[in-house]
């Protein structure tokens, strides 16, 4: 069936989002003051380690001597942070180039 240009629909969400992940990259991440959230619930240190097998942020301490994390694969907190935020940006590149097919799409019809 043709396209009519009465039939299509604005996607305002797309642009949206890429609007909120811009303002989420002005604010400096790395970089946030320590509150208790931050700290591990049985030892008050700050969370530094990602135990893999059980998917949880912990202390060093309980990595080490913790007794629940034995035999438990782990990670530099640091690292898992940087692999995530390299996954939402090719995320948002992804989305950025989506949105300039539709917008493109759409003045296409337009015309």
């Amino acid at each position: 069936a043709p396209l009519q240009l009465r039939e299509l629909v604005n996607c305002r969400w797309a642009e949206e989002v890429t609007q909120q992940l811009d303002t989420l990259q002005l604010c400096n991440l790395t970089k946030h003051e320590e509150n208790e959230k931050d700290k591990c619930e049985n030892h008050h240190e700050k969370l530094s380690v990602f135990c893999w097998t059980c998917k949880k942020c912990i202390c060093h301490q309980c990595a080490l001597w913790g007794g629940m994390h034995g035999g438990h694969t782990f990670k530099p907190l640091a690292e898992i942070y940087e692999q995530h935020v390299t996954k939402v940006n090719e995320e948002v590149a992804k989305l950025r180039r989506r949105l300039m097919e539709l917008i493109s799409l759409v003045q296409e019809v337009g015309r």
